[in-house]
Order: structure tokens, then C-alpha cells, then sequence
């Protein structure tokens, strides 16, 4: 009783709440208080109202259902010791409904002014759920929660709740529904009777109209009676004597005669297909082989079909095709294939070579050696002869044509039909996976308070903030503590892999963008990135440049591409196994697959002779895929001579680059002025009349081992990669130098300098990385594609994996634009050395002598011994300038190449002896 009386006041309360009054959330002027509950009336309703919102109303109902329940056991149940089970049950629902109900109210009704619909505790739980399910999704989860608690602190049972709503309906509505049954059988009934009078009525006019007709009808009937008993009659004795003659007829003929009654019946289309094949047998003057057979299918009329007859099966004629053999080889030809006949007709298709020769066969006998005729041209020549005796809206000319040619042109290898589009098509590429790999983000985040507490071993204070997973790392972000540099990270990757058990760790000290500190590990199960992907990528179509490349996906999964004009030359360094030469087949494909062979033509340099001589024979190539070095240094050198005909060119027609000078000639060109060659020269060439300029391409020159180029050429290589490096941007020519020895005497200084952007792939040490980006951080990389990519006018590295391409999609695209046409414009003395005495071809004996050359000759002659370092330190000169003293006279014959051990030995006799 004291509940239920507290339960009521506090009801009364909260009915009666009015903010103006002194509560636990607001001050107030004494004035008279409004709340019926009085001072303490206020203060409770403005602490519950506060806490709970519009939950509170359900506090005094949740006090009377407690109490009412331990009266209950007290009643009837006190024999029985304390259920603390379901003692808990009832309090876990106590709380679950005022936390499910306070965050329900918080998220799906508005705020008052005085206080939020469901309190502190719902604004509390709001938050709390919202990141995890959504609004929707925590409005339902909360929801169910809520009924679920009703349950388990009343005991109610839902299906009872239902089953007593529903029979509550069933009682108000059982009268109901009687009462519209009753009025529409009611209503249904005087409708049908309606019916039955009418017809009734109108039967009874009908029979009226019936027995007024009788008498002529009947006179009617009976003339017409006779009249078809004398047409019976004489039908029966033609039938008779048309099925005597047909008997006799059917009895004496043999097999053959019964065959050609049919065909006295013939189908026009069938005469026409007769006629066309024997006027092409007819045409052939000696038999050939015949390896095929073709029997044309006879259309048949629907409006007037021949007899069919049921004993004997119709007569076909049959044709012989073959394919010339002086043309194309027996593999070539297709296999006949027969399909389904019936009792009336027996067809035969043969599949062939779409630009194949096809020849009618009369008899077995030689091979016909003159050229074989078409039979397309034959075809319509007999077709236009008949096609005015054809019947109307029965059958046309092309559609014979179809019947005999349209079979013979289908195709079986594809490989050989040349294709239609102006590129290939990414079909040739391997598509990539429908089901991707999902991310584990519980994993992520027990792997990042690991890191945590790896750095806290080494006293290192930070905090893990982020995390970028992609398909192959994962690049964690990390807030140092401050007064904590970044350097202290740096020096302990070994020790994070080994406290982490990852195979490496790269540490990143600077992210652009932020303040934070990056460690990259690799990832538990390591994705492939497929060429066709990037391919397909917005960043690839969206770009214009026909020297677009791909490189791969960032660390966060987003395809990297780059411009080969921009950077404008490329140096791609890595030890054997990284994926190099992988790198290099996806920059070659991407540009295929993006440029025409007037935009872009290569010259590969493969001293390997594996990698590039699979593209030999597309018809981007200035000249074959070079594998000699000698003749790899004079493609250099004749780059270098284009190079600087080119610049002529541009500065004759005041351009500053090639996109200008095209552009330029691309107007004259539509204007019909075209502009002839300011450096063409009467005796230049054979032609008289002066020529015209045309478009000039972009010209790449990839290089897979430049590092053998330049131990077997020698430094001379080096100067003409420099002067290409410095000047050849402008006039269009790009260098792809790509090496697996990344030492100071392959990638030199001048190197460097000269090709700032940058292909790391995993390296051996941190002085290798250092020799390729100046920086460290290759050694750290994972292998298979795993790159660092220091793009042009920037320091910072960006971590990419490569593109994977399959050795078949490196052959299909090839073949595919072989299929298209030979090289164009293919320029075959590029590497030949030129014997014009202007210096032009490369040749270490034509370089200019040092002007030191006799002195220091006379020193190393005087002395007996050759070494660059004695040379330089004697002359007081520069060790490349001594070097290339050493190598001169090397070249001269005075001293001999270095030894196992380095030395030299001088061959040239001492001071006053002859040779």
C-alpha cells in the first residue's frame, strides 16, 4: 500500500511538472509552486524527467508491477526458498528496459526545451550504439531489446498477448461478417432471379418467331438437300479414278522414276541453287582434290509444298569445295560439320577461313595451279540470271546468296582475323577476382596495440591513431609523444619486425599532410594487383598523354599511373627476382594499349635477350629489338643525331616542343599547305622535288640492362645518356633505363643528375637504396612488384605495388598488334655506324685525344706503369679525366686492358726502342 501511494504521488508529479518551478536543473523564484507534488514534487519530476526523459512516466508503473509481483510470491510461493535466478532476471530487466527505452526515445523523438526525450542516459546510449549500427539499425536493435526486457521483468508471454488480441477480434467480428454475408446472399439472390425472368421472357419470343418461319424453312431445306447429294455423288467418282491412276502409277515406277516425281514438282529456290553450283563446276576446266563437301539445303515453298513421299527419301545435289593449298597449309583448313536432316532434306555446312580461296571439285584428279576465282563474284553473277524468274514474296537475291556463302565464311581461329577495333581490348588481359579479400579489422587493431607496446618497451611514448590497410601493407599512423623525434623510430625497424614477428618493417618519417609518424607492415595474406585492374582504373582513361604508364596500387588500393613526358626519363633499379622486369612489361603494355604507332615507336636495347625480344615484329619499332652492345651504342648515337635534327626542325618553325610542332603541322596539313623540309638539300636524297614535314612520333628508348652496356661499350654510353638526359625532353625522345646492379659505377653521378625520377625495387642494402633515391628505405621492401616510386620534383618516395603481367598477356597483346600490319616507316641503319666522316657513327677511336695524352704517354712509357690514380696524381687532374687518359691509350694499343687484379700492363717499348 505505502508503494502504491508513493507510486501515485510521484505519477501526480510528473503529470504536473512545469519548469518555472525550483528543481534540480533550474532555479526559480519561491512564488507559489505549481506542481502538486509540492517543493519535493518538483525536485523529483526534474531529476527524473532529467535523467530518464519521457521514460520517467514508466517509473511509477514499474515500482506497483514490482510490488504487486512480491506480494505474489509472499502469497503463494513463501514456502519456497528465494529464486535468485530469476530475482537477477527481473533487475537485468529493470536496467535493460531503462537503457533500451531512454536510447529508443533519445534517437527517434524531438527534444523539448525543458529537457531531451530520453535524458542523460539516452543521449549516453545514443552515442554509444549510433557508430556500430546506424540510426536505423540501433532504432530496431533497441527497440527489440526493450520488448525483450518487458518479457523478462513481467513474465508476460507475447504469444498469449496475440493470441488474445486475436480472439478479441475474432469476437467483434464474427457479427459483423455475418451481417455482410446475409445482405450479399440477400442481394445475390434477387439479381439471379431478375436473370431467370429475363431469359425466360426471352425464350418465349424466340419460340413465338420459330413456330411463325416454319412452313419455309422446311421447303428451303429441302432443295439444298438434293442439290449436295448430287455433288456427293460426282466428288466420289473423281476420287475413285484419281486413286486407280495414282496405284498404278506407284506400282510400275522404280526407286529413281519415284524420286523424279517429286522433282516434276520443283521448288524455285532448288532450281536456282542447282543451277548456281553447276555453272560453278562448270567453270572449273581441270579437277582438283577435294577435301570438303557442301550440299545446299532446298527451301520449300509454305503456300505450295512438293509431294512428300513416304517410302523414298528426296534426291539432293551434292557440291565439292576445297581450299588452294598453294595458299594456306592443310592445318588451316576447318572440319565438315553435319547437322540434324529430315525425311525431305539433308544439309551440310562447312566451316572455313573467312579470307580463304574457295574452288568447286568436279572429280578427284590434280591440283588446279592458276588462281582460284571467288565465289562471292560467282555467286552473284548466276543469281542476277535467275532472280527475275523467282516468285514473287517468295524468296530474293540475298537471300540465296546467305544460303551459299554466309555457311563458308564463318570463322574458327581467331587469332587470325585482324582486328576491327583501333586498339586492343582489355579481353587479352586475365581479369581480376569477383571476391575481394575483406579487411579484418579486429586483427588491425589488436596488431596496433602491439605496436604500442612495443614502442612503450623501448621507451618510446605513442599512439596509434590510424590505420590504411591495402593489398599488400598496411601502413599504421602513429602520434609521437612530444619532445619524441622521429629518428628514434627510424633506428629501430629491425627491432619492431622482430618484436612484431613481420619479415621487415619500413618506417616512414614524414606523410605529407600530417603530423604523424608511419609504420608500413606487410599484410597477412598479400593480394595480386592484375595489369587489366589499373587498366581499368579512372586515373588510366582519364589520362591524355600517349606516354601514360602504369605503375601499380598505393598503399591504400588506388591505381598509380605516370606520364613518361613529364618525367621526362625514368631509371628503374632493383636486384634479380623484384619484379623489374615485370615493371617494364607493364609500362610497354600500358602504352600499347594507349597509343597508335604514329604517336609512339620504341627502340629496345635487351642485352639479355629474354625480356624485350618478345615484342619483335609490333609495329611500334623504329628498328628490331637490339641485343648486340655495339649496336645498342649506335642506337644511342642515332638518338642523339634525331635529337638534334629535331631541334633544327623546331627552331626552323618557331616551336618550342613537339606537341608544337605537331600541332603545327597537323594545321598546315588540314589548311592543304603542307611545310617542306628546311634542312632538305638537293643532294640529300634521290628525290627531286623537295619533301614535306610529317608527324613526328615520340620515340622511347628502353633499355633492360644498361649496366652490361656500359661494361661492354664503355663511358661513352654514359655521355650520350647525359646529353639525351638534358636535351631530349623537348624534341619528344624519353629514356626507361632499367638495371639490377644499382652500384656508384653503373648509376653514376652524371646519371643521376640528369633522371631524377626514380623506380626503387627491393635492393639487397641500405647503400644500394641509397645510390637509387638517395634515401634508405628499399631494403625494406617485400619483393614481387613491391616499389618505391620517387616521382619528378619530389623527395618523398610513394610506396606502390606493381601491376602483375602474365607472360600469355605479354603474347597476346603482341600478337594482337601483329595482326594489325608490319612497323612502318622501319629504320634499319639505326644500328649501323655512320662511315660519312662526320663524326656521327660511335667509335672510341674518333674521340679526340687530351691534350695531356702525350705527356702523360711519356710518363707511363717512362715510368712502366699504367694506373689512373699515379696519372692523376702526377697531372693533378680529376679521376674521370684520368680515367678516360687510361682508356685512350688503351684504345692506342700502349697499354693493355686491367687484369684480375686491376693492373695494367704497357705495352708500348721504353724511350728510344722501336715497337
Amino acid at each position: 500500500m505505502l508503494v502504491t501511494v508513493a507510486a501515485v504521488y510521484l505519477l501526480l508529479s510528473l503529470i504536473s511538472f512545469d519548469p518555472a518551478d525550483p528543481g534540480w536543473s533550474q532555479t526559480a523564484w519561491h512564488e507559489p509552486i505549481r506542481n502538486w507534488g509540492g517543493v519535493v514534487g518538483a525536485y523529483l519530476s526534474d531529476i527524473l524527467l532529467q535523467f530518464f526523459g519521457f521514460v520517467a512516466y514508466s517509473v511509477p508503473i514499474l515500482m506497483v508491477v514490482l510490488c504487486v509481483q512480491a506480494m505474489i510470491h509472499y502469497y503463494y510461493h513463501n514456502d519456497k526458498p528465494v529464486n535468485y535466478f530469476s530475482l537477477s532476471l527481473r533487475v537485468i530487466g529493470i536496467l535493460a528496459f531503462l537503457f533500451s527505452a531512454t536510447g529508443f526515445f533519445a534517437l527517434n523523438i524531438q527534444d523539448l526545451e525543458q529537457f531531451q526525450a530520453g535524458g542523460i542516459l539516452g543521449d549516453i546510449v545514443a552515442d554509444e550504439v549510433l557508430p556500430f549500427f546506424n540510426h536505423i539499425g540501433a532504432s530496431v536493435l533497441l527497440f527489440a531489446i526493450c520488448i525483450a526486457c518487458i518479457t523478462l521483468l513481467t513474465g508476460l508471454s507475447w504469444l498469449f498477448i496475440a493470441e488474445m488480441v486475436g480472439a478479441c477480434v475474432v469476437m467483434i467480428a464474427t457479427p459483423i461478417l455475418t451481417l455482410i454475408v446475409s445482405l450479399f446472399k440477400r442481394s445475390t439472390h434477387k439479381i439471379k432471379q431478375r436473370q431467370d425472368d429475363e431469359q425466360n421472357r426471352q425464350l418465349d419470343i424466340e419460340l413465338a418467331e420459330v413456330e411463325d418461319l416454319a412452313p419455309i424453312e422446311s421447303s428451303t431445306s429441302q432443295i439444298k438437300a438434293s442439290q449436295d447429294t448430287s455433288e456427293l455423288q460426282d466428288d466420289n467418282q473423281q476420287d475413285s479414278h484419281e486413286v486407280q491412276q495414282h496405284q498404278v502409277t506407284t506400282t510400275d515406277l522404280s526407286h529413281h522414276e519415284s524420286a523424279l516425281i517429286q522433282a516434276e514438282q520443283p521448288d524455285p529456290v532448288a532450281e536456282v541453287t542447282h543451277q548456281v553450283s553447276t555453272q560453278l563446276m562448270a567453270e572449273e576446266e581441270e579437277p582438283i582434290y577435294a577435301s570438303h563437301q557442301h550440299e545446299q539445303q532446298s527451301v520449300i515453298d509454305e503456300n505450295n509444298p512438293p509431294p512428300k513421299l513416304v517410302e523414298h527419301e528426296a534426291v539432293v545435289q551434292h557440291h565439292d569445295f576445297t581450299i588452294n593449298p598453294d595458299y594456306y597449309s592443310p592445318l588451316s583448313l576447318a572440319k565438315e560439320e553435319h547437322v540434324p536432316v529430315d525425311d525431305e532434306q539433308t544439309i551440310a555446312m562447312v566451316k572455313i577461313e573467312e579470307d580463304d580461296v574457295i574452288a568447286p571439285v568436279g572429280s578427284y584428279g590434280a591440283v588446279d595451279e592458276q588462281k582460284p576465282h571467288s565465289v562471292t563474284a560467282n555467286v552473284d553473277e548466276v543469281v542476277d540470271d535467275f532472280e527475275d524468274e523467282l516468285p514473287v514474296n517468295k524468296i530474293t537475291k540475298e537471300n540465296i546468296h546467305d544460303s551459299l556463302i554466309h555457311p563458308l565464311l564463318q570463322k574458327e581461329n581467331k587469332l587470325v582475323q585482324k582486328p576491327t577495333t583501333p586498339l586492343p581490348s582489355l579481353s587479352l588481359l586475365t581479369a581480376p577476382p569477383v571476391k575481394q579479400v575483406e579487411v579484418d579489422h579486429v586483427a588491425l587493431k589488436a596488431t596496433a596495440d602491439l605496436i604500442e607496446k612495443s614502442l612503450a618497451d623501448f621507451r618510446v611514448k605513442a599512439r596509434v591513431v590510424d590505420y590504411l590497410p591495402g593489398p599488400v601493407i598496411t601502413r599504421f599512423e602513429i602520434e609521437l609523444a612530444p619532445g619524441v623525434k622521429a629518428s628514434r623510430i627510424s633506428t629501430l625497424d629491425r627491432d619492431l619486425a622482430r618484436s612484431l614477428s613481420m619479415p621487415s618493417v619500413r618506417v616512414v618519417e614524414v606523410i605529407p599532410g600530417k603530423p604523424y609518424v608511419g609504420i608500413e607492415l606487410p599484410n597477412l595474406h598479400r593480394q595480386t594487383v592484375y595489369f587489366r585492374e589499373v587498366l581499368d582504373s579512372p586515373q588510366f582513361k582519364g589520362a591524355q598523354s600517349p606516354l601514360t604508364v602504369v605503375l601499380g596500387k598505393d598503399i591504400a588500393g588506388q591505381s598509380v599511373v605516370a606520364d613518361l613526358a613529364k618525367m621526362p626519363h625514368l631509371l628503374v633499379a632493383g636486384t634479380t627476382g623484384s619484379g623489374k622486369s615485370v615493371g617494364v612489361n607493364a609500362m610497354i603494355l600500358s602504352i600499347l594499349f594507349k597509343s597508335q604507332p604514329e604517336d609512339v615507336r620504341f627502340i629496345m636495347i635487351d642485352p639479355k635477350m629474354l625480356e624485350l625480344s618478345v615484342y619483335e615484329g609490333i609495329p611500334h619499332l623504329l628498328t628490331d629489338v637490339v641485343t648486340d652492345m655495339k649496336d645498342a651504342a649506335n642506337a644511342l648515337n642515332w638518338s642523339v643525331n634525331e635529337m638534334e635534327r629535331r631541334y633544327r626542325l623546331m627552331s626552323a618553325l618557331g616551336v618550342r616542343n613537339i606537341a608544337g610542332y605537331n600541332e603545327k603541322i597537323k594545321l598546315a596539313e588540314e589548311m592543304g599547305r603542307p611545310i617542306p623540309d628546311p634542312l632538305w638539300r638537293p643532294g640529300d636524297s634521290m628525290d627531286i622535288d623537295m619533301p614535306m614535314l610529317e608527324k613526328l612520333p615520340y620515340i622511347v628508348v628502353m633499355v633492360d640492362e644498361f649496366a652490361d652496356l656500359i661494361m661492354a661499350v664503355g663511358k661513352k654510353v654514359e655521355e650520350l645518356i647525359a646529353r639525351l638526359a638534358q636535351k631530349a625532353r623537348a624534341a619528344g625522345i624519353h629514356l626507361v633505363l632499367a638495371t639490377q646492379r644499382p652500384s656508384v659505377d653503373v648509376i653514376t653521378g652524371l646519371i643521376k643528375a640528369n633522371i631524377p625520377t626514380r623506380i626503387a625495387f627491393t635492393v639487397s642494402s641500405k647503400i644500394d637504396s641509397r645510390t637509387i633515391l638517395d634515401q634508405m628505405g628499399a631494403e625494406s621492401l617485400l619483393g614481387m612488384g613491391d616499389m618505391l616510386y620517387l616521382a619528378p620534383n619530389s623527395s618523398i618516395p610513394v610506396r606502390v605495388h606493381g601491376a602483375f603481367v602474365r607472360d600469355e598477356e605479354v603474347h597476346s597483346v603482341v600478337q594482337d598488334w601483329k595482326a594489325r600490319g608490319i612497323p612502318t616507316k622501319f629504320i634499319e641503319n639505326i644500328t649501323s655506324s655512320s662511315d660519312d666522316g662526320d663524326g656521327d657513327g660511335f667509335d672510341n677511336s674518333d674521340e679526340e685525344l687530351d691534350p695531356l695524352f702525350d705527356q702523360v704517354v711519356a710518363f707511363v712509357v717512362d715510368k712502366r706503369r699504367a694506373s689512373i690514380s699515379g696519372v692523376q696524381r702526377q697531372f693533378r687532374i680529376g679521376y674521370n679525366r684520368a680515367a678516360r687518359i687510361v682508356e685512350q691509350m688503351e684504345s692506342q694499343g700502349i697499354v693493355s686492358a686491367p687484369s684480375h687484379n686491376g693492373n695494367r700492363e704497357v705495352l708500348a717499348p721504353p724511350s728510344g726502342q722501336d715497337y
